[in-house]
């Protein structure tokens, strides 16, 4: 079990295909060092052994804000039609003092993504009409979206996008409204 509490984190949000081979996956399994990867449901968890120790907490769980761990919530399909927008976590806080090496990878994926296509940053994207594909909560966090080849040919031929985190309330109400759209979602997932 992770456990987290409330902070400040660093996160880079991307969009890409949830069927093929995830182009930041691989970015993040070439870095440097020793790396554990951990499947999880819905993400992948790394955690760089070179950087030091897992932290545990009271509870036995590991205290991810405290410990070398990146966790990617892989982008998945919901409701048949729906993707979730990928994201990256980088953990520790505060990631600079704590894990420098780690917050070097940070900024370096970042500049990465940065080569892609911004799809949705608050307003200061160069195509503001992709905002319309991005519905659930998508809109609702900062770090911008950045859309990576496959990400991007979905988006020109319409599909939607959510947050990984909207729940099944939130869908329900998208998939009613994308009905009056002529779109029709499958049943809950």
């Amino acid at each position: 079990m992770i456990r987290t509490r409330k902070k400040t984190w660093t996160i880079h949000r991307y969009l890409e295909a949830p069927a093929e081979a995830s182009r930041v996956l691989g970015w993040l399994r070439s870095a440097e060092g020793r790396i554990e990867e951990v499947p999880l449901e819905g993400a992948v968890a790394f955690y760089f052994k070179d950087l030091g120790q897992l932290i545990v907490a009271e509870d036995s769980s590991v205290d991810v804000h405290r410990s070398p761990v990146v966790t990617v919530f892989v982008p998945t399909v919901r409701r048949g039609i729906l993707w979730t927008v990928g994201e990256v976590h980088f953990w520790a806080t505060p990631l600079r003092q704590l894990y420098p090496r780690l917050h070097r990878l940070s900024q370096a994926l970042g500049r990465s993504l940065q080569q892609y296509e911004c799809v949705f940053a608050r307003g200061h994207c160069r195509y503001p009409e992709w905002e319309y594909h991005l519905e659930g909560s998508v809109r609702n966090y900062d770090p911008p979206v950045f859309a990576l080849p496959s990400g991007l040919d979905a988006l020109n031929s319409g599909r939607y996008f959510v947050d990984h985190r909207d729940n099944d309330y939130v869908l329900d109400k998208l998939c009613k409204a994308l009905r009056l759209r002529g779109i029709q979602c499958e049943a809950g997932d």
